[in-house]
């Protein structure tokens, strides 16, 4: 079987990479998923904010998605220094849990933005 050629940026690229870079396109963090420092799926990235004047990321959102995608769902703003992406489990690996979800998630995105864990 020939090798296969791996597309680094196309609309098939990997999410951690973009071209020769170790950069990645907006559309691609919301939406990839978030897990605890042990493995489990705490949720997805809803959103991220970045700061006008210097550019950076400050925080993303994550969402539960609900009870099994029904429900309310529970939001929480993470700082993105928090986030570190782990190309293994293809998401993001942060010290949030499904406990601090439900104990301190707010029922929506708007209020999680007002709020710091």
């Amino acid at each position: 079987m020939p090798d296969r050629e791996i597309d680094t940026d196309g609309p098939n690229a990997p999410i951690e990479t973009v071209g020769n870079h170790k950069l990645v396109a907006s559309d691609r963090v919301e939406g990839t998923s978030v897990y605890s420092m042990g493995g489990t799926k705490v949720g997805h990235v809803h959103n991220f904010m970045v700061n006008k004047q210097s550019g950076q990321v400050a925080h993303v959102i994550v969402s539960d998605g609900g009870f099994f995608g029904l429900g309310t769902s529970r939001y929480i703003r993470v700082p993105w220094a928090d986030l570190t992406y782990d190309p293994s489990v293809g998401g993001y690996v942060s010290h949030i849990t499904k406990e601090l979800m439900q104990e301190r998630g707010r029922d929506s995105a708007e209020d999680a933005e007002m709020r710091i864990w």
